[in-house]
């Protein structure tokens, strides 16, 4: 299963409508916002059809996870499906949950109040529901600035720290990019290291470079830290650093840009369980044995040329200092 879906699904009180783009959605908030509602009519229409009073429209069949299933049973049957699964459900914060769903064809839309550490969801995809009289729609919580900022320090002034979740490809690239200028480079070591990496270094304005396509649990902590620190904190999130390579326009590569404009249809998420993992392996693939030949260890001498690595941090470089400042 992979693409977009629309669902749209009513009864006589209220309707929904939402598209999911990715193999795991998140809808968070607080009681009353209307995410029981949602499940409950979900569930209604999946055990009793026009029965129940619900209309549900959808290209693929939309089930129900509820707190006091037997999960893992019922999801090892499910296949090609979208899964709404009940914010009560404890199992969706553990890791067996996550092993379990790595490997599915499904789509899961979750509802949940707190961030799931286990699971490689992205920003992009954390939602909301607002409601306008009986009509209901998912917003998303963390929109999306110019060149992938999702919070901008405030004041003037240019970050002295660039900071990466990547200790890898990554990070080299951008310390070779900045080598020999004022800005130091460093790494957090893991998408979880940011957030303590930050908390260390609050005094200094710091430039947040990370992969959005799996930042999502960690987003919550570290925007309410930019919340605190405003004037420090700037957080930019494209999909992930290959991704940026792709976009650049480096690459002469036959259907990128359908790629790159349509990922859904491109991603298959039983071989891929966050979109990261699809644009490494895709990069990876597509200039293996070439002169552009890349790899997730070490940065290939190609991309830190100064013509080439320009054009990979001009998509982010609104608010950082170029290369040769």
């Amino acid at each position: 299963m992979n693409g977009k879906h629309i669902v749209k699904i009513n009864d006589q009180r209220v309707r929904y409508s939402f598209e999911l783009v990715r193999n795991i959605t998140l809808v968070q908030g607080d009681s009353g916002t209307g995410k029981t509602t949602l499940f409950d009519l979900v569930s209604a229409y999946a055990r009793l059809k026009e029965r129940s009073g619900v209309f549900l429209s959808c290209d693929k069949p939309c089930i129900t996870l509820h707190a006091d299933t037997d999960w893992q049973t019922r999801l090892a049957a499910i296949r090609d499906s979208i899964v709404f699964i009940d914010e009560d459900a404890e199992y969706i914060a553990s890791y067996e949950f996550a092993a379990a769903i790595r490997h599915t064809d499904n789509y899961y839309v979750i509802f949940c109040r707190e961030p799931l550490h286990e699971l490689p969801y992205s920003v992009e995809e954390i939602y909301e529901i607002k409601t306008s009289k009986r009509f209901h729609m998912f917003r998303k919580i963390y929109r999306r600035q110019k060149d992938y900022v999702y919070a901008k320090a405030e004041g003037h002034g240019k970050p002295s720290v660039l900071l990466t979740e990547d200790s890898h490809a990554g990070y080299q690239f951008y310390q070779h990019y900045y080598d020999g200028t004022s800005v130091i480079c460093a790494s957090a070591g893991s998408n979880t290291g940011v957030y303590s990496w930050l908390q260390k270094h609050h005094d200094e304005k710091v430039f947040v470079v990370a992969d959005g396509a799996a930042f999502g649990a960690e987003m919550k902590r570290v925007m309410e830290l930019q919340h605190q620190f405003p004037d420090k904190i700037t957080i930019c999130l494209p999909e992930c650093f290959e991704w940026l390579i792709l976009k650049s326009g480096l690459l002469d590569i036959p259907g990128l840009g359908e790629v790159l404009d349509n990922p859904s249809d491109a991603i298959d998420p039983q071989r891929y369980f966050s979109w990261e993992n699809f644009f490494v392996d895709y990069l990876v693939q597509q200039t293996a044995g070439t002169h552009t030949s890349y790899t997730k260890s070490k940065i290939h001498s190609f991309y830190t040329i100064r013509e080439n690595s320009g054009k990979i941090v001009a998509l982010i470089s609104a608010n950082m200092p170029l290369g040769n400042e």
